[in-house]
Formats: C-alpha cells, structure tokens, sequence
C-alpha cells in the first residue's frame, strides 16, 4: 500500500467513524435518561400528597412522576469526539441532585400540608418551622451504577458496530 492510498484509507475510515461517535453518544444518553425515568426514580414508590422522609442521600421517591416525566437527552454534537447530555426539566431536579435549599414559611412561624398516606397523624396535617432541601441525587447514581454493571458500554459498543471499520 502506498502512501497515498493509506492516506485515502485513513480518511474514509475515519469519515465512517464519525457518525459512529454520535451513535455512540446518542445511545448513551438515551440509556442514561431511561434508567433514571424507568429505574432510579421508581426505586421508593408513596401516594401523591403524602409525607415521605427519604432516606439521606437515596434518590427521590416516585409520587406524580412529574419528576421521572421530566427526563431528556438531546442529540450528539460533534465528530470523532460527540457529546451528547442528558437532564431533567423539573424545577426541583437540582435541588434534589445536589441539595442546598432551605424553605422557609412566607408568613406566620410554620409550614404545613396535609398528608393523605399516613394513618399515624391523627390531624393529617404536618407542620415544620423549615425544611431543608438535603440532596436525594438520581442522575449521578445511575451514571455509576451503568458504568459498574457494564450496562452503558454494551450500549455503547451496540451504537458502534455498523460503523466499525
């Protein structure tokens, strides 16, 4: 083989690799915002409106589903190094993966709600001077939990192959 025509195979080998790399990507995330939705988020299962203490640093307990419903990955960018992400629309998805809020009643010296689940308030109202926002993080788990059961490079490998040279 000559130089030239190494050169040429090189460059289709690598024109070929391209659009693999995104097929790469692409799968990743979409595995990654799936098993959050359809596993992490559905681990601890209570009826909407009920008052539910997580346990400190398990992911969020599955209620309405607005949270689960919330997952979203967006297309590769990118060539031989594509990038995909993946998210979550909900207001709240922060502060559960990362914690760091504290709130605060807007007026009088208590918050309340109603809890419907519980039979051992008798009133089925809780009251709280302050509830902190501790972190209940869902994304990061699942992204090693994929990594350390193989998971996310069979997928990965999968998204390759048709464009294995």
């Amino acid at each position: 083989m000559t130089l030239d025509e190494y050169i040429a195979w090189l460059e289709a080998t690598i024109a070929r690799m391209e659009p693999g790399a995104a097929a790469m990507a692409d799968a990743m995330a979409q595995h990654l915002a799936e098993r959050v939705a359809d596993d992490t988020l559905r681990r601890n299962v209570h009826a909407p409106g009920a008052y539910h203490r997580a346990k400190p640093g398990s992911p969020p307990s599955y209620a309405s589903g607005n949270l689960a419903n919330a997952m979203y990955w967006t297309p590769a960018s990118g060539g031989l190094r594509a990038t995909a992400m993946v998210g979550n629309d909900d207001k709240r998805a922060r502060v559960f993966e990362f914690g760091g809020c504290v709130l605060k009643p807007t007026s009088g010296t208590h918050m309340g709600w109603k809890d419907t689940g519980r039979s051992d308030n008798p009133s089925g109202i809780w009251r709280h001077r302050q509830v902190e926002g501790r972190a209940h993080p869902f994304l990061q788990p699942t992204v090693q939990e994929a990594i350390d059961d193989g998971s996310l490079q069979r997928v990965a490998i999968a998204a390759f192959m048709p464009y294995d040279p």
